[in-house]
């Protein structure tokens, strides 16, 4: 399916994996302070875009939000200002000469809640597949600690988790950074039918 512009796959009322990277790889998110003040400004985008999280990760160099979102404009606006805002700390705090994001937030549709629990436990494994911890858990900067441990996290808000069987079979079966939807091969064909 080719790339389309985030206003024509995006919708109100749909799931959504955001992601953004920062130029070069280099680190964003070096310190512990660093990770704390991105999810303060997470806390206010959220309040101020209206949108919902379900889960994230922050790496060093990136981050990833699965989201809800009930009016797309107002979300993409709100995740433009956030990004802007953590830019102009990292700019300050560590003499950062230039852009410090990769362009514009990455946006892929998502099907459903099963989709999004998928992608869900991806995106929690991503500090595991970088060799950084044993176990998603570990990682004190993702949504996997609300999940497994129970932990209350600000950033979460909570959804109707799918059986995770059927999680962990579209794990196992589905690219899930491939393409610009997460879905099923129907979901896939019936967004093609609706395009103009």
């Amino acid at each position: 399916m080719a790339r389309h512009a985030r206003n024509e796959i995006l919708y109100d009322g749909c799931f959504a994996h955001v992601y953004s990277r920062a130029m070069g790889k280099q680190f964003v998110f070096r310190k512990d302070k660093d990770f704390e003040f991105f999810k303060l400004l997470v806390i206010q985008s959220k309040r101020k875009g209206r949108y919902r999280i379900h889960h994230y990760c922050l790496m060093n160099s990136h981050f990833h939000l699965a989201v809800s979102i009930p009016h797309l404009n107002s979300f993409s606006s709100a995740l433009k200002e956030l990004k802007q805002r953590y830019a102009t700390y990292v700019l300050k705090a560590y003499d950062w000469q230039g852009p410090i994001w990769w362009g514009r937030f990455k946006s892929r549709l998502i099907e459903d809640e099963s989709y999004l629990h998928a992608l869900g436990l991806y995106i929690e494994g991503n500090p595991i597949l970088a060799g950084m911890v044993q176990n998603a858990e570990d990682w004190l900067h993702s949504s996997a600690r609300h999940y497994l441990l129970g932990e209350k996290d600000p950033l979460i808000d909570p959804y109707e988790l799918p059986q995770a069987e059927k999680s962990q079979e579209i794990l196992k079966t589905f690219d899930l950074m491939e393409g610009s939807v997460i879905g099923s091969e129907l979901f896939k064909i019936h967004l093609e039918d609706l395009s103009p």
